[in-house]
């Protein structure tokens, strides 16, 4: 009992320590292998680049060994129709599949619907079923879920992670690319669209900002397996309460480890946040800046007063108003730089390397 125990604490401390890790780093991986494999395909409907994502029953089991067996099982099971709906493309069998797993898994467990429904944007987006719809139900089915995630208390949400990803399937729509924001710029309902549109990044990005806790130390040295009270003999750190016969000792001892399992927590959900922050919130930005640089949509120009507008209507603290604010700011003066140029014919290096 004592090694399953000790075994148990140590993986789960192992698997915490880099947060949702495996999660992000799984993502991270289909992100890079999609970009080479699926580029000219997805370019002729955006500039946009899709994400095949697949989630294993191992990663959520390691993530979540809390949850029952019968959620995992069902998850699974749901997950594997959906990806045999995509092998076979049955575009119309998959469509029939969401609207269900929809409605069937966002009342049972928020971070599974979350799962379920990237596995669905997944699904459409990377299968070639011969349809420019598939794109726009990916679409869909990310605004559906995050616009049902920004409904929820913050405890309750889909996991941030998961709502960088959904905004993905959201950037591949039209409004992805500058010559057709420029069609639109002119009509009396684009201010409302563009607001509609942004309102979803706005949001991701003020939960991330809200999320960061600044005095977070990532060498805290409290982070250490509790050791089983004095009195205890013959025992050691990461031992079953069970073995202590005293109640009053095995008490504190439980305390103990869950306070050492809640700090984990709190260390390795910090870790995950600030890796966010640094590698997928500049994707974000990005595009933000395509959507408020018209006419030319060139992300040279920023349409600061329509953007305070939209930040006033979307985000609610006045610091992260301004912390999204400045950034864009900082973004649109990168972006007006002049690009680098190599030797060969003046060409930037990212011309040159597209030509090759």
């Amino acid at each position: 009992m004592n090694q399953e125990f000790r075994v148990h604490s140590d993986r789960k401390a192992e698997v915490q320590k880099d947060s949702s890790g495996w999660f992000y780093n799984y993502l991270k991986i289909y992100k890079k292998k999609g970009r080479n494999v699926m580029r000219s395909k997805i370019n002729q409907i955006s500039k946009i680049l899709v994400v095949i994502v697949f989630l294993t029953n191992i990663e959520l089991a390691i993530a979540y060994p809390q949850d029952s067996n019968t959620t995992m099982k069902e998850f699974t099971q749901d997950r594997t129709q959906v990806e045999a709906l995509g092998n076979a493309l049955d575009l119309k069998g998959l469509e029939k599949a969401a609207v269900e797993l929809e409605k069937e898994w966002f009342p049972i467990d928020k971070k599974y619907y979350g799962y379920m429904m990237l596995q669905v944007c997944g699904t459409l987006s990377s299968f070639n079923f011969k349809s420019e719809r598939q794109y726009e139900l990916a679409r869909q089915y990310a605004l559906l879920a995050l616009d049902k995630s920004n409904g929820l208390e913050e405890d309750n949400r889909i996991p941030i992670e998961v709502e960088f990803e959904l905004l993905m399937y959201v950037r591949q729509g039209p409004l992805s690319t500058d010559k057709y924001l420029q069609s639109l710029a002119d009509k009396d309902d684009w201010a409302n669209d563009r607001s509609k549109e942004a309102k979803f990044y706005f949001r991701v990005w003020d939960r991330l900002e809200r999320s960061i806790d600044p005095s977070w130390d990532p060498n805290d040295p409290s982070l250490v397996m509790p050791r089983p009270p004095a009195g205890v003999e013959r025992f050691g750190s990461g031992m079953s309460p069970e073995n202590i016969k005293d109640p009053k000792l095995r008490a504190e001892y439980e305390a103990a480890i869950e306070e050492y399992r809640r700090k984990q927590e709190q260390h390795s959900r910090q870790r995950l946040l600030r890796r966010l922050k640094k590698e997928e919130l500049p994707i974000l930005q990005k595009h933000l800046l395509l959507l408020y640089s018209g006419p030319s949509f060139d992300s040279k120009k920023l349409e600061t007063e329509a953007l305070q507008q939209d930040l006033q209507k979307n985000v609610e603290y006045e610091k992260v108003k301004a912390i999204i604010l400045d950034a864009l700011k900082t973004r649109q003066l990168e972006e007006s730089k002049p690009k680098p140029k190599d030797m060969q014919g003046g060409r930037s290096r990212s011309e040159t390397q597209l030509k090759k």
